[in-house]
């Protein structure tokens, strides 16, 4: 499996990439972490087209239920952890992608990290994961992030009120939006494990929470990675780790059934790629790799590492449909770009 690398664009501290819906197409979006744009890229060409230019600091975007006019932005989280000013921003669309989108910061929220929206009971919530509590220097985590929830309301320039669901988590960094039970939740890591944050099943119940594992994990990615119909999860472990790990239910606990050395891990996506089952993984030490473990054999599990990209220092990635074919996209640090990689058949 080899792969044809495509340059996006040049960015400086570009950080984070994502496809999303927007103004009836499926897009690029990536911005940088530090005090530049947030640009979209638009097949077939992949130009450029700017939808913020300030404040920066973004670390992730989510979707706005039924608008493809607008989305949600985490702004004002600078490296390295100067995210006391942190928030998130709703930018709409005026004209288009003539000019850049109208934002406005919707909810303060120091040190968040990671934002998700879902649907449950009839009701769209905004899931905000903050990283930590506060931070007095550098390499301070004695401060406990949380995770918050505030409806969707109708009308997005007001009426956001966050309350906590789950607190007391240090290194708060990963979440992912998957099924549990074949509903539809939250799961978020850090320094005490992994959680499944459970929806309301009508109006007026409460968010369940439950701890699925209870040691450190950095980022997660379910997918079905052996054919038997099961999610299986995906792992970087610890925080930042040095481990990429993959888990199956067994007995009704997750069950390591691989692992590889990692350095700095941070960017995972895992799924049928190319009509072969693989994740993505980004390396920001070490190497700086970014790697592709290659699913050959599932009785028992096989894997082969292979590098997409050397030296990259990638941040973060994800996987879109391009046409008839898949595209993996990212944001490589060390290179200062924005990039798309499409498999090559031999």
């Amino acid at each position: 499996m080899k792969f044809h690398k495509h340059k996006l664009a040049d960015s400086d501290k570009g950080y984070s990439i994502t496809s999303m819906r927007l103004l009836g197409a499926d897009r690029i979006i990536a911005a940088s972490e530090g005090r530049g744009p947030a640009v979209v890229f638009s097949s077939p060409e992949y130009s450029s087209r700017t939808v913020a230019t300030e404040p920066g600091g973004c670390m992730g975007f989510a979707p706005l239920p039924d608008r493809e006019d607008a989305l949600l932005m985490i702004t004002e989280f600078y490296p390295i952890f100067k995210s006391e000013k942190a928030g998130i921003h709703v930018y709409e669309a005026e004209s288009g992608f003539d000019a850049p989108w109208k934002g406005r910061r919707i909810i303060d929220l120091p040190f968040v990290h990671r934002i998700a929206v879902v649907k449950g009971a009839g009701i769209s919530y905004l899931v905000a994961a903050t990283i930590c509590g506060g931070k007095e220097y550098q390499d301070d985590w004695s401060k406990p992030g949380a995770v918050y929830v505030s409806e969707v309301p109708a009308v997005v320039e007001g009426g956001w009120s966050t309350e906590p669901i789950l607190d007391g988590i240090h290194k708060n960094h990963g979440m992912s939006v998957s099924l549990i039970g074949g509903e539809e939740c939250i799961y978020v890591t850090g320094t005490e494990g992994l959680f499944a944050l459970i929806k309301p099943k009508t109006s007026g119940d409460e968010w369940r929470v439950e701890q699925m594992l209870d040691h450190e994990i950095s980022e997660i990615f379910f997918a079905d990675l052996d054919g038997d119909g099961e999610l299986e999860m995906a792992a970087i472990e610890p925080f930042h780790g040095d481990t990429l790990s993959v888990y199956k239910q067994q007995g009704g606990d997750w069950t390591r059934i691989f692992s590889s050395e990692l350095s700095f891990g941070h960017g995972l996506w895992a799924g049928i790629f190319s009509d072969e089952v693989v994740i993505f993984v980004g390396n920001r030490a070490g190497t700086k790799d970014l790697s592709c473990f290659r699913i050959a054999e599932t009785e028992p599990l096989a894997v082969e590492e292979l590098t997409v990209d050397g030296g990259s220092g990638t941040t973060n990635v994800d996987v879109i449909h391009t046409g008839a074919s898949q595209a993996l996209i990212t944001s490589n640090a060390v290179h200062g770009e924005y990039a798309m990689y499409t498999a090559i058949t031999e």
